[in-house]
């Protein structure tokens, strides 16, 4: 999985998008926000497409959460555990 750091001025409240994303994405864009994340897609694609590629992303995530569990400091094996 492949992370952006996006910086936004505090001023201006202008971002800048790296080459990859626009590439990716198109220059017309939308974005859904809530508390803790930011979903931005392409104008006109359709939701279902947008659902599969966040299913991608969650999958992703959910992988690289996975990995930290097994790596972290409390020892090599640690896997979930139910409480």
């Amino acid at each position: 999985m492949v992370e952006f750091k996006i910086k936004v001025h505090p001023q201006q409240r202008l971002a800048y998008l790296p080459k990859e994303i626009v590439q990716a994405l198109g220059f017309k864009l939308k974005a859904i926000p809530n508390r803790a994340a930011v979903l931005l897609y392409p104008e006109g694609i359709p939701l279902e497409d947008v659902l599969k590629s966040l299913d991608i992303i969650r999958d992703d995530l959910e992988h690289a959460i996975q990995l930290q569990l097994k790596l972290s400091p409390r020892g090599e094996n640690n896997e979930c555990r139910s409480s």
